[in-house]
């Protein structure tokens, strides 16, 4: 295999900073590749059959071999690299609450991401529509999710344990995207004292704040009521309301 890696993602992406920001912190050498999911390109028949058949970043090439799907990438990258223990766990205990973390984050933090993307970027892609109901959604996924970590950060320094891993970088980045979003108010995060101290935490982190430059900016450029420039037609359309499936390449909304 090459000695190079190559990683295609977007700085928009949740998913795509947490592998990053794991990159950079286990000081894993890669050449970077922006896909501009803004325009589409991912959408097309030629990047799902040469990257990935969803057609969703983060992507990692290495030689011949390529792996998509953020914690299937962090795994790869981790026992390749023979990372610190912390990120993936130095037991079978340690481990199993990781894979735990992220297994549960696929189906309910990450699903609260409609909050951001249709408060945030529907209008940029589909006009201005009534995005109310998979706002509310977005909402409450989100809502309930914060719930959960709270009990969790109640006694543990991190998600799963006292020393980071890679599932607090899978979870943060969620956060970080509703912060740059205006998506939680004050008054919301005080409900979650936990939550908000391991976000800070987390935040502070060099590497994450390298990473999130980008989506901060684009939550500034929103708040002025200034339109992101967009020719995509999906979405996955994370924990909504759906009549279409951006993996499908079918449009959220039914066109005349």
């Amino acid at each position: 295999m090459s000695s190079t890696l190559r990683y295609l993602h977007h700085p928009a992406s949740q998913p795509c900073r947490a592998v990053q920001q794991f990159l950079l912190e286990i000081e894993v050498p890669f050449e970077e590749e922006i896909i501009d999911i803004m325009s589409g390109i991912n959408e097309l028949q030629d990047f799902k059959d040469s990257h990935n058949p969803t057609g969703q970043v983060p992507i990692l090439i290495d030689g011949d071999f390529t792996v998509w799907e953020s914690a299937a990438i962090a795994f790869y990258l981790n026992e390749k690299f023979n990372a610190p223990s912390n990120w993936f766990g130095a037991n079978a205990e340690q481990r199993a609450r990781i894979q735990q973390y992220l297994h549960w984050h696929s189906t309910t933090l990450r699903r609260g991401a409609g909050a951001f993307f249709y408060s945030n970027f529907a209008e940029c892609i589909w006009g201005k529509r009534d995005y109310s109901k998979e706002i509310e959604k977005g909402h409450m996924v989100l809502r309930e999710s914060m719930g959960i970590l709270e009990g969790w950060l109640s006694k543990t320094e991190y998600v799963c344990g006292d020393e980071i891993s890679f599932a607090d970088l899978q979870g943060v980045h969620e956060f970080v995207s509703h912060k740059a979003g205006r998506v939680i108010s004050d008054s919301q995060w005080a409900e979650f004292p936990n939550v908000k101290r391991w976000f800070d935490m987390l935040t502070a982190r060099p590497h994450a704040k390298t990473v999130s430059a980008t989506i901060i900016e684009v939550g500034k450029i929103r708040a002025r009521g200034e339109l992101i420039p967009m020719t995509r037609k999906t979405s996955l359309a994370k924990g909504t309301e759906v009549v279409g499936s951006g993996t499908l390449g079918i449009p959220y909304f039914e066109t005349a």
